[in-house]
Formats: C-alpha cells, structure tokens, sequence
C-alpha cells in the first residue's frame, strides 16, 4: 500500500510539473538585420521576472517571427523609426480630433417665416 500511495504522489507531481508553462527568454539567438521591406510588426519585450533582457521581435510579412539584437545599431534605428512614426500618428489623430470636436460654424436660419398676422 505505501508504493502505491508513493506513486501515486509521484505522478501527480510529474503531472503538476509538466503542465506548468515554464517561461523564458523567447529569443535565444537574435539576428543583426532583416530586410526592412519584410517587417510588418515589432514587438519590444523589455526585460521581465523571467528573462532579464531585452528582446525585440519582428514579425516578418511571410509570418515568420524572427529576433533582433536590441544592441545593434540596426535595430536601434528600426524602433527609433517606429517611435517616428507613432508620434506623427498621434499628432494627426489630436489634430483631427480638435478639427471634429469644435462646434460647426453657425448657419443662418433659411427657413420661411411666416409674417404676423395683420389687424383688420
């Protein structure tokens, strides 16, 4: 009876520790540059709990996923481009919503009045 209780205790715990996710460093290897005309998205993981790194990953338009050294001068330029271009989208964004917010010019009332009625 006490092996089988041990086994039993021994398999849950197998069971218990392989179904826990164990997370880490997504990348392990990391590439100097990639084609700027493949990127269609970045993806900047700052350092976490679990990986004490840095890690930029780019989605390539094939839906490849690849990693790029955030200490190369490369990829520097690759999130100083995107940062670039989220501050103009966010400038149009306050600009267009200043223009829709406001109140629109007063129009004069066209329609018909009617006169007041005159005393015999």
């Amino acid at each position: 009876m006490n092996t089988t209780i041990q086994c039993f205790i021994l398999l849950a715990c197998t069971a218990v520790y392989t179904s826990a996710t164990i997370k880490g460093c997504r990348c392990v290897k990391a590439s100097k540059s990639v084609r700027r005309s493949l990127i269609a998205n970045v993806v900047v993981n700052d350092p976490r709990p679990y990986c004490n790194k840095k890690e930029v990953i780019v989605t390539l338009k094939d839906n490849r996923l690849t990693c790029l050294d955030p200490k190369q001068r490369f990829t520097k330029l690759v999130l100083q481009t995107i940062q670039m271009q989220r501050m103009i989208n966010a400038a149009k964004m306050n600009t267009t919503g200043s223009i829709t917010a406001t109140a629109p010019p007063s129009v004069p009332n066209t329609e018909p009045t009617m006169a007041p009625p005159t005393s015999p």
